[in-house]
């Protein structure tokens, strides 16, 4: 008998060039690739530089060659690795000592920054990738820390010396300067051991919240193009102003709405211990600090996590680790909403109760988080021995669990809210969608060729049959047209739904006036959209007519609204439209 939870999670083989077991070697998510740097060999003690590459979409490994002329940066394990603008940057960690042997345990730490260029595959040189700021002291050398990439800066926050003594003191570097800006003193043990930091490339903004600071401009239900009183050619009522429903949304960061450092740490494992704060930078090159500690809330919390990795996917901070009891060991992954910051546990069922899973990931362009290891292994053994292992990726479907990027902006909310009122006031209205009770929707062919690529396509194929049809027509009464020649070819014809200043749509008259309402506002900010019903007929249409955008907003609001009442027929709907996220969020 298998649960719900069977189905959000799966593991496969890996393929290629796959790396052999690794102590404290580093894995980044960029894009649709995972680059793996450094490390020691279990078998030979013996660290390395390598650089492997992997595919999420085909599960290849590639093992990437050092250039004979390239900067390669010294062998190094438990350093750190984060991606920014088209680098990889690598700081910090434990090596060997220049004059050591690789085969000796003559070690030292690190304190050097190294940047990766991945389109060129090459390492840039040491003068390049550090430029000196006699205002800033160079970090200690450390190894175990953590790091984050906020904006344009790097974030290191604690690790420890050569000594294994906790440095307690938070640097921020310049990577834009490619300098050391800021260094500020942290009180608190933070090491990878024990804590993690991360922050995410986009922003969610909650404009429901955020527009009860801002009174609106005019009055509900005046007309925006029409200053005395609405058009007699309106195509309905004006929706008032406060009615409209406008989603969460995904933005870049900006120096006012900076990406936050979300800092987790989990220690004193036999009676847990947990602590949240969040670093917010400063315009300044400064940052805040805030305790969110006590903030947590929810009717379980994670277990004591060890080697805790985490990442943030639209308003959930993920942390996941090894979970190491008496009586039973397992990854586990856990989520922390940041709206109301209560925890939940996510479940991959029985994927990961057996084999050793260590190294994990956000692939933020899938929705899914990956986590690597050996199905086959022993994770009591390999965690005391630190040992990873490449061989196996496992796969969890977060959007199944309501975790997924909220999508962004086609238009801002001023614009979407001008676009509805232009349809709504019946702005240069020259066509009409015909529906299935002949009641018509008045829009602009303009606007809808912009905006539907399938009409588009068949205004394009209608303009070229008629005009093919006028060439053939006879020039005079006595001219006698040649005949046809088969064409085996077969030309693709318009639709015959279209004529010049028509479209029957065999859809009601509110589907067809929501789907024309997402056509002028690129959103679904009306009462009539979010209808149940709406949403389901227009998730229909957006994968019919291949809306990938409409199809990404109907998705959003369907997680949004989840309830008991509406399960069964979003389970239908994203069956019907192959939705499988959606589908076993939805299972009745």
């Amino acid at each position: 008998m298998h649960s719900v939870s069977d189905l959000t999670t799966f593991s496969r083989n890996t393929s290629g060039d796959i790396p052999p077991k690794l102590v404290g070697a580093s894995t980044t998510v960029v894009g649709d690739k995972v680059y793996l740097y450094g490390g020691r060999l279990v078998t030979e003690r013996r660290m390395v530089t390598d650089m492997y590459v992997f595919d999420l979409k085909t599960l290849t490994w590639e093992m990437i060659p050092a250039a004979a002329d390239d900067s390669t940066p010294a062998q190094r394990y438990f350093h750190s690795a984060d991606a920014w603008d088209q680098y990889l940057i690598i700081f910090g960690g434990m090596g060997l000592k220049p004059e050591a042997d690789d085969s000796t345990e003559d070690l030292c730490v690190l304190n050097d920054v190294c940047f990766y260029d991945i389109p060129a595959k090459r390492w840039m040189s040491p003068s390049w990738s550090l430029k000196d700021n006699p205002f800033v002291p160079l970090p200690k050398p450390r190894y175990a820390h953590l790091s984050s990439v906020s904006g344009d800066r790097l974030f290191i926050i604690g690790g420890q010396d050569l000594d294994s003594v906790w440095l307690d003191d938070v640097y921020v570097f310049d990577l834009t300067a490619r300098s050391w800006a800021l260094k500020r003193d942290y009180p608190r043990h933070c090491g990878t051991y024990r804590s993690v930091a991360v922050s995410a490339d986009l922003r969610v903004h909650l404009p429901q919240e955020e527009g009860r600071n801002h009174s609106p401009s005019t009055a509900p239900g005046t007309p925006l193009f029409h200053a005395g009183q609405p058009s007699s050619s309106a195509a309905t009522a004006l929706t008032p102003r406060d009615n409209l429903i406008h989603l969460p949304y995904s933005a870049q960061p900006t120096d006012d709405s900076p990406n936050e450092i979300y800092l987790y740490s989990n220690y004193n494992f036999t009676d847990v211990k947990r602590e949240l704060e969040v670093l917010t930078p400063l315009p300044n090159g400064e940052f805040n600090v805030r305790d969110a500690s006590s903030t947590m809330n929810g009717p379980a919390f994670p277990p004591g996590l060890r080697f805790p990795a985490g990442a943030i996917l639209g308003t959930h901070l993920i942390i996941a680790g090894t979970y190491l009891a008496h009586s039973f060991q397992s990854f586990s992954v856990w989520a922390l909403n940041l709206i109301d910051f209560s925890w939940s546990r996510i479940d991959p069922g029985s994927t990961l109760t057996t084999g050793s899973w260590f190294r994990s990931g956000l692939w933020a362009k899938g929705n899914k988080f990956i986590v690597f290891g050996n199905r086959h292994g022993n994770l009591v053994d390999d965690y005391n021995r630190r040992l990873l292992s490449w061989d196996h990726i496992a796969m969890i479907d977060l959007e199944a669990f309501g975790i997924y990027q909220p999508p962004s902006l086609e238009l801002d909310i001023r614009m979407q809210e001008m676009g509805l009122a232009a349809l709504e006031e019946g702005i240069l209205a020259d066509f009409e969608i015909v529906c299935d009770d002949n009641r018509r929707v008045k829009c602009s062919r303009k606007l809808l060729e912009d905006r539907w690529p399938w009409f588009k396509e068949q205004r394009r194929l209608f303009l070229q049959a008629a005009t093919k049809a006028l060439d053939t027509l006879p020039l005079s009464a006595t001219h006698v047209a040649l005949p046809d020649v088969p064409n085996h070819t077969q030309e693709p014809r318009p639709d015959p739904r279209l004529t010049p200043r028509l479209l029957t749509l065999s859809e009601p008259y509110p589907i067809t006036l929501a789907l024309v309402q997402y056509f002028y506002s690129l959103s679904l900010v009306t009462p009539l959209q979010h209808a149940p019903a709406v949403l389901s007929a227009l998730l229909v249409l957006a994968t019919n007519y291949d809306l990938l955008h409409l199809q990404s907003l109907v998705k959003h609001a369907m997680h949004r609204a989840l309830s008991n009442s509406t399960s069964v027929g979003v389970y239908e709907v994203a069956t019907l439209c192959s939705c499988r996220s959606l589908q076993i969020r939805y299972v009745p």
